[in-house]
């Protein structure tokens, strides 16, 4: 395919700032993915009624779906001001963990790669997830993803 898109780095940085008896605390760590050819960002509104598939991981491209291995880093933002939501990573429809998203935070992921145990039983190995889901409690929310793939 002859392609008029040419990879770029994509540079992720977090900062942190705070003066505690009087001396400053600064801290700041940045991420550079080097050859990303793909860049999805959208902002939706999570409803509190069901789940609803926010990204899919696969071994082909589709609507809102991004290739497992070529996935590089997913920020969710939970864009509320008052409101959390639950973030469901998903596995084989079946396995899956759970986190809260409160009102402001941000999820981050650098692969699709998981486990989850029931039992806390020996790590065995990882395995990709299929999917990202949310539901929103008490009152919808608006949330920010931004996806980058190689």
């Amino acid at each position: 395919m002859a392609s008029t898109i040419s990879a770029q780095n994509f540079t992720a940085t977090i900062s942190t700032q705070i003066t505690l008896n009087g001396q400053p605390k600064v801290t700041e760590n940045q991420l550079v993915i080097t050859d990303v050819n793909e860049y999805d960002s959208r902002i939706m509104t999570i409803p509190i009624d069901s789940e609803v598939t926010v990204v899919q991981f696969a071994s082909a491209v589709a609507a809102g779906t991004f290739i497992s291995g070529d996935m590089k880093y997913l920020q969710i933002t939970n864009k509320d001001t008052v409101n959390y939501c639950r973030i469901r990573v998903k596995k084989n429809n079946a396995d899956a963990f759970d986190m809260r998203l409160d009102a402001g935070k941000s999820f981050l992921m650098g692969n699709v790669k998981e486990t989850v145990s029931e039992t806390a039983a020996s790590f065995t190995t990882f395995e990709d997830a299929d999917s990202v889901n949310m539901q929103a409690y008490t009152a919808a929310v608006d949330i920010e993803y931004v996806v980058v793939s190689i």
